[in-house]
């Protein structure tokens, strides 16, 4: 960003003029609004070319498109400097509306910003805050700031189909995208720096409708930094690219004339932040040990210095025209792209549709991800590697190169072409052609109800935000509404949590009629399992489990009774009920051998959209620490064999002596099994590594599951196993022992343990799960295409197929 300090304010351009603010009536609804703090066809900077490219080719679709701006001239220019006139002007098929920009001396954001430019990306966190207290508000207060471009869009803004922000870390953006939340879209043009990890730009990808990303890897990213809770939110919409080609006539021969023979080429702004330096040396360490070496290294881009060393073969040509470049692009020996700090990298995409190869950092997600998944080039990260790629590229033959650049072009023309780049934005906003109405955007929060007259309501033993049996209650709830039955949650009001007291109500006489449709969820019962047994009307059992009736103790293998009644009582409703489900297949068996008629599955879902709010900052710090994470949720009980983890830990810590084990789950201090669980800790000398973490709230589970390097389940009974899923969302590999519902839940992903032999063994596998990036890499691919058979979309057909049995269809 550039330096504010010695702006003058008096400087600000005063003879401005006002114009109509309001949207114009015959493109309500139809219209979407572009909100990016500078606009213009000439500008150079990576989201000013994608708002102009993205807008210019919605309105040539016949979209009504206007763009909201400063009267700023660029990001370079001050940015309380108005250049352009306050108001309404017209350009290429668009609406563009200027906003003045507030006169400041920017003291306060000058010295965060300058704070913020100084951390090193080690040092960064996500979920805390990279400045202390409430010193984040000044980034989003004090930057970029037209009040009148605020008011409008709290005045107008519910009139546009939609409204996409871009890029995320102005005021603009931070401060306007909250006002229309309920149709913002967020273009992040997200890179890993500082600025990503402030609360006020948390709040906006919490906040948005959509996220649409230019990559892959920026994608990655802002699931990275905030969670899977906006994971649902998220298209993948890409960016196209052009190249602009030499018209007839031109002097191609000037420009390579200077570039050479050969030469790689770096194309973008010159400057440290992107690697510039560091890619300069590398070549000219490559030209000591290479003295023989003819090759270049040729810069073309924008930047306050020069890198010009002709001698030792560094070429700055500064900025070029687009058809200049085009000829590079289509003479070099390949692009390298040293740049740790991307959301999206066009130059890369024009290198590969000019069928080059490229290089990319292999610690910037959005680079490296695309140059992984082509196969049209390298990664490196230290100047050795890169100092090797010279070597490598001034090897290859021609054929060599064309044929990896080949590969590149393949994923270029799927990702980076216009025609399908706007048709992903057509779908992913909601735009529809300009001869029909479009719909109103829904809101996030709103079920519509269409009301039949009927009455579906649901009885559970107990309800509490976060729990999955509450959440599946929810969304089962949700279903009903939308197909107009009238659909309440009750259950005994000793049981009722406080906080979900807007969500669920305590049972009293006449709530359920008789004829009312009922499902009831059964574990172990509750005061009100006699009345759902006797109720008068169509109705369904849901059953979730009930621990089994053995368990091993930690210093024996003999088997205890427990909860002999629970499944006693089972058996009785398998009379009571006609048409019953299990959440799992292992637990619909377990409905037929009580007695149950022809039990189905219906699946529990796991939203990630339940974690689209801010983990607990403590806990987030605390587990951050540079230690490796091993995480376990569920309560404390003998057939969740915490004892024999505990015992598998201990083997661990031989490979790994800092590790931590996080047992997240709630326990009694007087029960025999949690107290003999901490002798086992004492007994292997796992005092400070060990922590028992009891019932904790949703954000500090968030927390544990956001920082957690491996899950380690050896649970021997799971009835579906909710944490396993919900592990799977965080991106964690799964380790667990093969058991009960385990092998249905994973579905062949994870890593399933189907006997214990040795707990060396064991630790040995937990450590290649957290340490070998490829098996890991593999693993979590594995879990991301399995967790997809739990979300709300997959559950609607199957949940109809029960609605029709109880003759509800």
């Amino acid at each position: 960003m550039p330096d504010l300090s010695r702006y003058d304010p008096d400087r600000v351009f005063s003879s401005l003029h006002r114009s109509d603010f309001t949207v114009h009536t015959n493109s309500i609804g139809r219209t979407i609004a572009i909100v990016i703090p500078w606009f213009g066809k000439d500008l150079k900077g990576g989201a000013e070319q994608q708002a102009w490219q993205m807008a210019t080719r919605l309105a040539a679709r016949g979209h009504g498109v206007e763009v909201l701006t400063t009267c700023g001239r660029s990001f370079q220019d001050h940015w309380a400097e108005n250049h352009y006139p306050e108001g309404v002007s017209r350009e290429d098929g668009l609406v563009i509306r200027r906003f003045a920009l507030r006169r400041s001396s920017f003291h306060d954001f000058n010295a965060l910003n300058g704070h913020l430019l100084r951390l090193d990306r080690d040092m960064l966190k996500p979920g805390v805050s990279p400045v202390p207290g409430n010193a984040s508000e000044v980034f989003a207060s004090d930057s970029v700031n037209a009040q009148g471009l605020l008011n409008h869009l709290r005045g107008q803004g519910q009139n546009y189909a939609a409204v996409v922000f871009l890029p995320y870390l102005y005021g603009p953006i931070l401060n306007g995208l909250p006002l229309v939340a309920e149709r913002a879209f967020l273009m992040p043009c997200l890179h890993d720096e500082a600025y990503a990890y402030l609360p006020q730009v948390e709040r906006i990808f919490r906040k948005a409708r959509g996220i649409l990303y230019l990559s892959a890897g920026e994608q990655a990213l802002a699931e990275r930094l905030y969670g899977p809770g906006i994971v649902s939110k998220g298209v993948l919409v890409g960016a196209g690219v052009e190249l602009v080609a030499p018209h007839a006539g031109s002097d191609t021969n000037r420009i390579l004339d200077q570039a050479g023979e050969a030469f790689v080429l770096c194309l973008g702004r010159r400057d440290p932040h992107k690697n510039t330096d560091f890619l300069v040396r590398a070549h000219q360490a490559y030209r000591s040990r290479h003295p023989e070496s003819r090759l270049r290294l040729v810069l073309a881009g924008p930047g306050d210095r020069s890198y010009d060393d002709r001698e030792r073969g560094v070429v700055d040509l500064g900025l070029v025209s687009e058809e200049d470049k085009a000829v590079l692009l289509a003479k070099c020996r390949a692009l390298f792209h040293p740049s740790e700090n991307e959301s999206y990298s066009r130059v890369i995409m024009e290198a590969w549709f000019s069928e080059r190869p490229v290089a990319a950092h292999g610690r910037c997600l959005a680079t490296a991800t695309v140059v992984r998944r082509s196969g049209g080039g390298w990664l490196a990260e230290t100047l050795d590697q890169w100092v090797d790629l010279f070597a490598t590229v001034e090897q290859a033959s021609e054929d060599e190169l064309s044929s990896l650049g080949r590969l590149g072009q393949a994923y270029a023309r799927e990702h980076a072409s216009w025609e399908r780049v706007v048709d992903r934005y057509e779908q992913a906003l909601g735009l529809i052609p300009t001869s029909a109405p479009a719909p109103e955007p829904p809101e996030t929060s709103r079920v519509e109800v269409r009301s039949s007259g009927r009455s579906v309501h649901q009885i559970v033993a107990g309800f509490r935000l976060g729990d999955a049996i509450s959440n599946y209650a929810r969304a089962i709830r949700e279903q009903l509404l939308a197909r107009g039955l009238a659909s309440e949650i009750y259950l005994p009001g000793q049981h009722l949590d406080s906080a979900a007291q807007h969500l669920a109500h305590p049972f009293q006489d006449g709530c359920i009629k008789p004829g009312d449709g009922l499902i009831y969820h059964h574990s172990i019962g509750s005061d009100l399992t006699p009345f759902a047994a006797t109720h008068n009307g169509p109705k369904c059992l849901i059953y979730h489990n009930i621990t089994p009736a053995h368990f091993y103790t930690p210093y024996s293998d003999a088997r205890v009774s427990l909860l002999e009644g629970g499944r006693t009582e089972l058996g009785l409703l398998a009379a009571k009920f006609s048409l019953s489900v299990g959440v799992s297949a292992y637990n619909a068996q377990e409905l037929a051998l009580a007695g149950f008629h022809d039990p189905g599955v219906l699946p529990l879902i796991v939203d990630p959209a339940q974690w689209n709010n801010s983990p607990g900052p403590t806990l987030m710090a605390r587990f951050q620490d540079g230690r490796t994470n091993i995480l376990f949720v569920g309560r404390l009980a003998p057939n969740k064999r915490q004892d024999q983890l505990i015992r598998a830990f201990a083997a661990y810590r031989t490979l790994d002596p800092f590790a931590r084990l996080i047992l997240a789950g709630g326990y009694d201090l007087a029960d025999p099994y949690y107290v003999s669980l901490t002798w086992m800790v004492d007994k292997f000398g796992l005092g400070n590594n060990v922590v028992f973490l009891g019932s904790i709230s949703d954000s500090s589970l968030q927390s544990c599951y956001r920082t957690a390097h491996l899950f380690w389940s050896m649970s021997e009974h799971e009835g579906f196993g909710v944490p396993l899923i919900e592990a799977m969302w965080f991106n964690i590999p799964v380790l667990a022992l093969a058991s009960s519902a385990v092998p249905e839940t994973m579905g062949g992903a994870g890593a399933l343990i189907h006997r214990v032999e040795s707990y060396s063994r064991l630790a040995a596998l937990a450590h290649v799960l957290i340490r070998d990036e490829q098996v890991r890499q593999r693993v979590i691919q594995s879990q991301r295409e399995r967790r997809e058979a739990f979300v709300a979309e997959r559950f609607h057909d199957r949940f109809q197929r029960v609605l029709d049995r109880m003759g509800l269809g």
